[in-house]
């Protein structure tokens, strides 16, 4: 791993562990992503640079995590629209996986309190089933009552 990965890596850890697992009143009074916390401490995300669509279905093929976050280095880091038209190319392709675009243009607000990375640009995978059935959990609490209708549609209804 480079000195850059690690970088990167460190600061996907602390966005995890010091923000996206830390109750929080905008999403009553839940973490932002309640289930980061476990997966990352359990070993269960795994952090790759994005080299090619050909080693992401490999990926696809293999899968063995419970999320995958692919980061975009500077020599191929895409646009914000770009990474968006790709996740929605991508949601069409591999419909039994989630992928969820995280880029510094793009600005995830809820209640006021801004969800994204803010540096990095990463495409985030998921097995979309399991993550349909945790959403299922939180819709019966007031997770998702200060998600703005876009912010809905951007993330959940995919």
């Amino acid at each position: 791993m480079t000195t850059i990965e690690s970088s990167s890596n460190q600061k996907i850890e602390d966005w995890i562990l010091d923000f996206l697992s830390k109750p929080n009143s905008a999403f009553d009074n839940l973490p932002p992503c309640p289930y980061a916390k476990k997966a990352w401490l359990d070993g269960n995300v795994e952090v790759k640079e994005f080299v090619s669509f050909l080693e992401m279905r490999k990926d696809l093929r293999n899968w063995d995590k419970e999320v995958i976050i692919y980061l975009f280095q500077t020599n191929m880091l895409p646009t914000c629209s770009e990474l968006t038209s790709l996740s929605k190319t991508l949601n069409d392709q591999y419909p039994e996986f989630l992928f969820l675009e995280e880029h510094p243009n793009l600005v995830e607000d809820v209640g006021g309190v801004i969800v994204n990375q803010g540096e990095l640009c990463m495409m985030i995978v998921q097995k979309r089933k399991e993550l349909e059935e945790a959403r299922v959990e939180l819709k019966k609490t007031g997770y998702y009552d200060n998600w703005t209708p876009d912010m809905k549609e951007r993330i959940i209804d995919r």
